[in-house]
């Protein structure tokens, strides 16, 4: 709030200087009176401007990371929160301000009803466009709207000159009560603010000089318009009496300056060259107060694959361990099937201590499936000296590494710890900067840890820019990395507000962390109900003759990814659609010729041995064969779930099972301790 005030406060200022001293003395009031009313409104809105830069997505190329935790528990504060001050000097702050917007606001109503009462109590009568009420009071003329208020004595007698009355009639064909409206609304918010005071004065003194121009263009008589006024506005009784402050007036104190301006010509040249210089102005305040924010663009992966290292050297991939491995034949199972592999990024994440040959050997084995893309986010990496680089080069086979600490063992001086800022490498400075990585806690109730302190969300912003002050923005952009853990059931607006605030702090990443089922996706009903008739369409064709649109594949394998586990068992199978025929030969291209050796030997060839049969699918297979199916499963005689069978059979791999086909052409797996009785 206290920038936005600041902000709009150096532009209405810079806007009334330039008002000032170009353009107040000219005769261009038309012009004028749209300039004071746009530039009043225009300071408000350029400080709350955003422009969006869209900008790739940075290589993780910098030091500093939290370590991404997989799930994050409840937290208490036992003790309590010290407070820095007694006095909220904040909310003393905001209780003022709300009581001057009362006041003033007050103040604003009670001028209008006193207009209301003027015209409902006092005889009046219409003229032309006009209605005149005749006032008891010894007021100068004022005018609201279509509403004029004269002295009814002086009015009667005629005493009031005609080019007074035409004045204020010029004041309500042009609606100047519209502009005085406008600056009072603003005047009631911001009423603390100088210059919103100079302004209306600068809005009413233009109201002026538009009077008197129509009253001089119409009488062609400056030197008589001037010495009426002057007499007219002589009498004691008008400096004693005030009109309404929210009425145009006629005002003694302006008759100097008003004068000077109704000898004034402004020339066309002069005019143009006064206008075009509002546009280096107007520029110059959109770089100087409007905020730009630069945004990642969305990375162009299908799918991103979360890993955890585990203390025992095991993967936990999908709330289940496994060895190093099994990692490949479970992506090429569960992921490859449906995504392509240049679009898929594995997130490994180890929150102990890892040594680098560790990454190195589970990046190996995860390359093996076509998958190139592989980051890793540690706390703590450990490596031989001889394994350290200054610099590795980026290609599609490097694995990003993002670590919080990095230690090089084996040097004369024991250790060494540096921080990671770039793949699998170290910066030449990283003794003479120290980046602290922002890891912020949301619990389910919306309460932020950071730092081991609560902290309000309204004062989150600021408590980020005392960390890491020894950097510039644009540093930060480049080097820092942020994590925010969040629970369950944390409110999402929350999470999205947390987000936005580390975006505008210039974090360089953002990772938003928590339990398994924050992140799992699921398909709609409608997306279930189209991939369940696309899925049986495709399933009940002849596999020897299928009919195949692209689209609908496309469209299947869409819902296919977004799909649970669950919706997975529970729908049709997804199709087993035959592999694309090869792409004809270019036109023109004749067929290799075979070669003399192959065609003078054919006939004294031998029959070829036949090929050996496939290797039997283990139980274990077969399981997950029949649930990617969608098939029926029961142990012991009661039905259990795809995820429980695959548990039974890990757990014994000696479990007797039987597999039989279903009317709804769904299998029925049957596994049992005991031998399997088969019917007849």
């Amino acid at each position: 709030m206290l920038v936005f005030l600041l902000k709009s406060t150096a532009c209405l200022a810079i806007f009334l200087v330039f008002y000032k001293l170009l353009l107040e003395r000219e005769s261009i009031h038309h012009f004028k009176r749209f300039f004071l009313l746009g530039t009043l409104i225009t300071s408000f809105i350029i400080p709350n401007m955003v422009f969006t830069d869209y900008v790739d997505a940075i290589e993780p190329t910098t030091n500093s990371i939290s370590p991404i935790t997989d799930h994050i528990s409840d937290y208490v504060i036992v003790e309590p929160i010290p407070q820095a001050s007694i006095f909220d000097w904040q909310l003393l702050l905001w209780v003022i301000y709300v009581l001057g917007v009362v006041g003033f606001g007050l103040r604003f109503i009670a001028n209008l009803l006193r207009i209301g009462l003027r015209i409902k109590k006092h005889p009046k009568f219409k003229e032309n466009f006009v209605t005149k009420v005749l006032l008891r009071q010894s007021l100068p003329p004022h005018t609201f709207f279509n509403y004029i208020f004269l002295n009814q004595q002086q009015f009667e007698k005629k005493n009031i000159p005609q080019e007074v009355l035409l004045h204020e009639e010029t004041h309500a064909k042009q609606r100047h009560s519209l502009d005085i409206l406008i600056v009072e609304l603003a005047q009631v918010l911001f009423w603390f603010n100088p210059i919103i005071y100079l302004f209306k004065s600068s809005i009413k003194l233009n109201h002026e000089f538009l009077a008197d121009r129509a009253v001089i263009d119409k009488n062609n008589d400056r030197s008589h318009y001037q010495n009426t006024i002057l007499l007219y506005l002589s009498h004691n009784s008008f400096n004693t009496h005030q009109s309404t402050g929210i009425a145009n007036a006629i005002n003694y104190s302006s008759i100097k300056k008003r004068f000077t301006v109704m000898k004034t010509n402004t020339s066309k040249k002069s005019f143009v060259l006064r206008s075009l210089l509002l546009l280096p102005l107007t520029a110059l305040l959109l770089f100087g107060f409007t905020e730009t924010r630069q945004i990642e663009r969305e990375s162009s992966f299908d799918q991103i694959i979360r890993m955890n290292l585990l203390d025992n050297g095991n993967v936990r991939l999908e709330n289940e361990s496994f060895h190093f491995n099994e990692i490949p034949k479970i992506l090429k199972q569960d992921y490859l099937k449906i995504h392509d592999a240049k679009k898929i990024k594995v997130a490994i994440n180890a929150i102990q201590p890892v040594h680098y040959n560790t990454i190195t050997n589970l990046s190996k084995e995860i390359r093996t499936t076509g998958i190139n893309l592989v980051e890793v986010f540690a706390h703590e990496v450990i490596m031989e000296e001889s394994q350290f680089k200054e610099n590795v080069p980026i290609t599609p086979s490097t694995t990003l590494l993002n670590a919080k600490q990095m230690t090089v063992v084996g040097t004369d001086k024991g250790q060494e710890e540096f921080a990671a800022s770039s793949p699998t490498s170290l910066p030449q400075n990283a003794a003479q900067k120290t980046i602290n990585p922002i890891n912020i806690k949301i619990n389910k109730n919306g309460q932020i840890l950071f730092q081991k302190d609560l902290v309000p969300l309204n004062d989150l912003k600021e408590t980020l820019l005392k960390t890491n002050d020894h950097l510039s923005f644009d540093e930060r952009k480049k080097t820092l990395r942020s994590v925010i853990e969040v629970d369950k059931n944390t409110p999402k607006n929350i999470i999205d507000r947390v987000d936005q605030i580390l975006a505008e702090y210039g974090s360089a990443t953002i990772n938003i962390v928590g339990p398994k089922m924050i992140y799992q996706s699921s398909a709609t009903r409608e997306e279930m109900k189209e991939y369940n008739t696309l899925a049986k369409k495709y399933n009940d064709m002849d596999r020897n003759h299928m009919v195949i649109k692209k689209k609908e594949v496309m469209r299947l394998k869409n819902i296919y990814g977004k799909m649970s586990k669950k919706q997975r068992a529970d729908a049709e199978p997804f199709p087993d659609f035959p592999k694309p025929p090869p792409a004809p030969p270019a036109p023109g291209t004749a067929k290799p010729p075979m070669p003399p050796s192959a065609i003078t030997n054919i006939k004294e060839t031998k029959p070829l041995a036949p090929p050996m049969p496939p290797a039997p699918k283990s139980p274990l297979e077969h399981i997950k064969e029949m649930a990617d199916k969608g098939a029926t499963f029961m142990f012991n005689g009661k039905e259990i779930t795809a995820k429980k069978a695959i548990q039974v059979i890990r757990n014994n791999d000696k479990i007797n099972i039987d597999t039989r086909g279903s009317k709804d052409k769904k299998p029925i797996v049957k596994l049992s301790v005991n031998p399997i009785e088969i019917e007849n």
